[in-house]
């Protein structure tokens, strides 16, 4: 495995949510950022969940990863990094907590060509609200992320990352993206590029699913409930 960069930013909650301990945020390389990253106890002790949406199927709920690392030992390595920087900001006061904001990704000195991307557009067939069709996004063979939408809106088609809704002010955030503006743009343009030419994958039971999970995601990949927490993860941007 090539070594992966990476800023790992874990908020621990006052106010326990269930079995969750803490949310934490890591950016790849400075190249992708995935938030709502959950580090829960389990029954056999720490295990750290990518940010999930869900559906449900034949009377099955079903829970499906937004955004996560292509290569399973970056995942382990994550995992690994998560869980270690939970313990060390859960030891330390309140007040001593948080993270100063990162700088804008350079993703390593890599030119946006040399960043591959592999693109698939599912549309959604007679769709009745803004959003056209959803997108799944391989970013480089570093991270893939799941329910990119493609929006029409008053100045014409745009692509959204994934979001999740903070409940209590109303506010959307995104869950995964790219932390260089220069990629996100790109990866925009590419998107709209498939989109519009009719490249797009047939496949409408993953388009009815990635449109299913992203109606329910804001319920599952939440934010800390305290505002303190709650400021603090919002840091990579």
């Amino acid at each position: 495995m090539a070594e992966i960069k990476m800023d790992v930013r874990v908020y621990p909650l006052d106010e326990q949510q269930g079995k969750t301990k803490a949310f934490a945020s890591v950016a790849l390389d400075d190249m992708v950022a995935i938030r709502g990253i959950r580090v829960i106890e389990g029954d056999k002790g720490l295990f750290v969940s990518m940010p999930q949406s869900k559906s449900e199927k034949d009377g099955k709920t079903e829970y499906h990863d937004i955004a996560f690392p292509l290569d399973s030992d970056v995942r382990k390595a994550l995992n690994k990094a998560v869980k270690e920087e939970y313990k060390r900001v859960e030891a330390l006061p309140e007040e001593q907590r948080g993270y100063d904001k990162p700088e804008a990704g350079q993703m390593n000195g890599l030119n946006i060509e040399e960043i591959k991307l592999e693109i698939k557009v599912y549309p959604l067939k007679d769709s009745q609200s803004n959003t056209k069709a959803f997108a799944v996004v391989n970013i480089d063979d570093l991270a893939e992320i799941r329910g990119v939408r493609v929006v029409d809106g008053e100045k014409g088609l745009f692509v959204t990352m994934p979001q999740s809704k903070d409940n209590k002010t109303g506010e959307y955030h995104d869950v995964a993206f790219p932390t260089n503006g220069d990629l996100r743009k790109e990866i925009s343009r590419a998107v709209l590029e498939k989109y519009e030419n009719g490249d797009k994958s047939k496949d409408k039971s993953l388009a009815d699913g990635l449109k299913k999970g992203a109606e329910k995601a804001a319920e599952h990949v939440g934010a800390p409930k305290n505002e303190a927490a709650k400021s603090r993860a919002s840091g990579i941007e």
